[in-house]
């Protein structure tokens, strides 16, 4: 039985040693030269446009993916901006690589100032990269220092760098008032109303009303808080009886 065990032993031991030597063999010699083979250091295409930077990964057999746009001022549009790996690296063939695109300057929505101060005014501006080419001092109902009036619209769109007009609140004139709300008053309310401002009440005009008493204003014209100047009327439209 020994004897049998040792004939059996020896072979094991020689074919172990062959599958060990092999095993060492592929990993330090054949899986190198394999893996090397398909390996290459990636190049930098930063800077190039876009249909140039594809063909040189195509040519690598490497996978291009376009990423944006993005906006950076130092490119032009179609230019990339930035890959993902880094040029230098080492990389195997088919790998993906994101390179990110420039779209140009960015657009930029006008936003709303007026209303608000010029200093919350100016601040949004720089904000979102534009500039103030000039401010106009305007009388208004508005507080003193409040932007009146904007040279673009709200959501307009404009580029990096664009400049806007602005005006500006410096009060009101010296003798006005703001019209007061005399709607849902009566005729006789209003007159009092206005009389207390220095206004007068002006052309009327009248129409039936089933839900409203007599001689009650329904609208007036100038509205509640317009600027008016001392003396100046307020015309209203008044309900009467529809009988």
């Amino acid at each position: 039985m020994k004897k049998i065990t040792k004939i059996l032993l020896v072979p094991g031991i020689v074919i172990g040693t062959i599958i060990i030597g092999l095993f060492i063999g592929i990993n330090s010699y054949i899986m190198p030269s394999i893996v090397e083979a398909n390996e290459l250091i990636l190049p930098n295409v930063v800077g190039l446009n876009k249909n140039e930077a594809i063909k040189i990964m195509d040519k690598l057999n490497l996978t291009p993916i376009v990423v944006g746009p993005s906006y950076d001022a130092r490119y032009k549009v179609d230019e990339v901006i930035f890959q993902k790996p880094h040029a230098g690296t080492n990389v195997k063939e088919n790998r993906r690589v994101y390179i990110h695109i420039c779209g140009g300057e960015p657009i930029i929505k006008m936003p709303q100032l007026v209303g608000k101060t010029y200093r919350d005014a100016s601040v949004n501006l720089e904000r979102n990269g534009l500039f103030i080419k000039s401010i106009e001092e305007v009388r208004s109902e508005l507080p003193v220092g409040t932007v009146v009036d904007q040279s673009y619209p709200s959501e307009s769109e404009l580029e990096k760098g664009d400049s806007v007009k602005l005006k500006v609140s410096i009060g009101a004139k010296i003798g006005m008032v703001r019209a007061p709300n005399i709607i849902a008053k009566s005729e006789k309310e209003a007159e009092k109303i206005l009389h207390r401002l220095s206004l007068r009440l002006g052309s009327k005009s009248y129409i039936a009303s089933p839900t409203l008493l007599p001689n009650t204003i329904i609208s007036q014209s100038p509205s509640e808080d317009d600027l008016l100047n001392i003396g100046d009327s307020v015309n209203v439209v008044i309900s009467k009886s529809d009988r």
